[in-house]
C-alpha cells in the first residue's frame, strides 16, 4: 500500500508561527532547470512528500520573509506633518529652522521624507499643529509675526524651540495679531482723512497727532 511506503512528514517549527507583518517576494528559480514533472522521479522511483515538498524550480506559492522585530520601523507620517507645516506657515517656512536649530536643507529633507531625528520628532508635531490652526482659521503668518513676543516675554519661535502647545500658541499669536489690527482701524477710524504732520529733527520727542485727534 502507497501509504505504508511514504514516512510521515515532520511539519517544521515556523508552520504554527503567528501572524506577523511580512515582505513578500517571488519564489526565486532553481539552477539547472526544473525536476521532472509530477509522477517522473525515475524508473521504479516513487515520489514522497519530501520530494515533492522541497522540489526546486517555480512554486505555485509565494515565499514570505519575515522581518525581524528588532529591524522594524515603526510608522510615522513625519512627511505628512511637513506637508501641513509647508500649506500653514508658507512663505515663513524658511524661518523655521530655528525650532529644532537645523539647517534649512535639513527641513526641506523632512519635507522629501527623510526620518527626523527623534530629538525633533515631537516638536515637528507640535508645529504641525499650529499649522493646521492657521490653515483652518485662514491666518498668514508673517516673519514679523513669528518674531512678535507672545508669551512670557517670547516669540512664537522661541516657545515652539522649547516645546510648547503648538495649537495653543498659534491661537494665542492669532489673538495677538488680530487685536493689534483692530487697534489700528480704529486710530484709521478716529482720523478720517487727516494724515499726521511731517516731523522734522526738531520735532522729536513731540506728540505726533494733534491734540484734538
Amino acid at each position: 500500500m502507497l501509504l505504508g511506503l511514504v514516512p510521515a512528514l515532520e511539519l517544521p517549527s515556523h508552520a504554527h508561527y503567528k501572524p506577523v507583518p511580512a515582505i513578500y517576494e517571488h519564489a526565486p528559480v532553481a539552477e539547472g532547470g526544473p525536476l521532472p514533472p509530477f509522477g517522473g522521479a525515475g524508473t521504479g522511483g516513487l515520489e514522497g512528500l519530501t520530494l515533492v515538498a522541497n522540489r526546486p524550480g517555480y512554486r505555485q506559492f509565494q515565499i514570505v520573509r519575515v522581518e525581524p522585530a528588532e529591524s522594524r520601523v515603526p510608522y510615522a507620517p513625519y512627511a505628512d506633518l511637513m506637508a501641513e507645516i509647508k500649506a500653514g506657515f508658507g512663505r515663513t517656512l524658511s524661518h523655521l529652522p530655528a525650532v529644532f536649530g537645523v539647517s534649512r536643507q535639513t527641513l526641506y529633507n523632512w519635507i522629501a521624507g527623510e526620518l527626523p531625528k527623534e530629538q525633533h520628532r515631537a516638536k515637528l508635531v507640535q508645529l504641525a499643529e499650529a499649522a493646521k490652526v492657521f490653515t483652518e482659521t485662514g491666518f498668514k503668518p508673517t516673519a514679523l509675526m513669528l518674531e512678535r513676543t507672545v508669551a512670557a516675554h517670547k516669540s512664537f519661535i522661541e516657545l515652539l524651540s522649547e516645546g510648547a502647545d503648538g495649537r495653543e500658541i498659534a491661537q494665542k499669536l492669532i489673538r495677538i495679531v488680530q487685536r493689534g489690527s483692530d487697534a489700528r482701524k480704529k486710530l484709521d477710524e478716529l482720523l478720517g482723512d487727516r494724515k499726521p504732520p511731517r516731523l522734522e529733527i526738531s520735532d522729536m520727542g513731540r506728540q505726533s497727532f494733534p491734540d484734538e485727534a
